[in-house]
């Protein structure tokens, strides 16, 4: 018997619609693990109090089951489509009709502003929004997608640099950490910061947003790109901007970088810092509509 495939587009709306929730009420474990670990080791006063009261918000999120922070963000979504599943297209629509009815039953700040009229959608979608990204997976049948809630103040902090071929990486630790430094308190550190590295101007920012995908703690896995890594996590957190730009050793949490091809006379490089409250929420399913996993 085949598949019915109004009903599985159904229940793809309906796991979009959890996940959406969950992805603004909820905190993902790696980064609840993270602050729960920092508040035993800080010992600067003022940090201490705001570690405490990010965990008390991350709490009471849960337990309310509200929005953790006012601004809900632009809501990104990573679709990876195996070539074998039987829906290949509607995904705009689908995603947009979710968003749609979560905007009003969560509810969600309507974050959609069209950009010369100021006109504001109230559904939290519109021209070209929300951005979807699509990835074909080869000899594949499943369905995953995942929800990165993207809030302004630390997109505002977004920047593409364009490095020179010859130095190389040499200027890039000193880049970003003028980059961050500038930023202070407006991203709400400590931060998570995605690095594009390669590709064209386009494609370095999306790699750059893409990689904040990654959980916590995770390298790249090359070995050169992971040592980068490191070397401008551990001088991010020279800074002592801290917790809110409030002071302590904890100016970013993590730098996950992502490689591209570039152009030999050209070096792009797109860096963009995600805020404290990492909030992201995925979902799988096989081509019978099973859920496979549902973060």
């Amino acid at each position: 018997m085949g598949i019915n495939i109004e009903i599985l587009e159904e229940k793809i709306k309906l796991l979009l619609k959890h996940a959406i929730k969950r992805s603004v009420t909820l905190i993902p474990n790696d980064i609840q693990n993270f602050f729960e670990e920092l508040e035993k080791q800080e010992t600067n006063e003022i940090s201490k109090n705001q570690i405490n009261l990010i965990l008390e918000n991350f709490k009471y999120g849960k337990e309310k089951s509200i929005p953790l922070c006012q601004d809900t963000g632009i809501l990104n979504f990573y679709i990876k489509l195996g070539n074998q599943f039987p829906i290949i297209s509607n995904y705009s629509d689908i995603i947009n009709e979710a968003v749609k009815e979560v905007t009003d039953d969560i509810p969600l700040r309507s974050n959609s502003v069209d950009p010369i009229t100021n006109k504001n959608s109230g559904t939290n979608t519109g021209l070209n929004s929300p951005p979807i990204t699509l990835e074909i997976v080869d000899n594949s049948s499943d369905l995953e997608i995942s929800i990165l809630p993207k809030g302004g103040g630390a997109e505002n902090m977004s920047k593409l640099f364009m490095l020179n071929p010859i130095d190389g990486l040499e200027k890039l630790p000193r880049i970003i950490k003028d980059l961050v430094k500038e930023a202070g308190g407006k991203p709400c550190p400590p931060i998570i910061l995605g690095i594009g590295l390669g590709g064209d101007a386009s494609n370095s920012m999306k790699l750059a947003k893409k990689a904040l995908l990654r959980p916590i703690g995770s390298r790249n896995e090359r070995s050169d790109a992971a040592e980068l890594e490191v070397k401008i996590l551990n001088l991010l957190n020279e800074l002592d901007i801290g917790i809110m730009g409030l002071g302590g050793k904890i100016t970013c949490i993590d730098v996950h970088i992502e490689l591209a091809m570039r152009h030999p006379a050209s070096f792009p490089v797109g860096v963009i810092l995600q805020c404290y409250c990492h909030r992201i929420a995925s979902f799988k399913i096989n081509e019978k509509g099973e859920i496979l996993n549902e973060i």
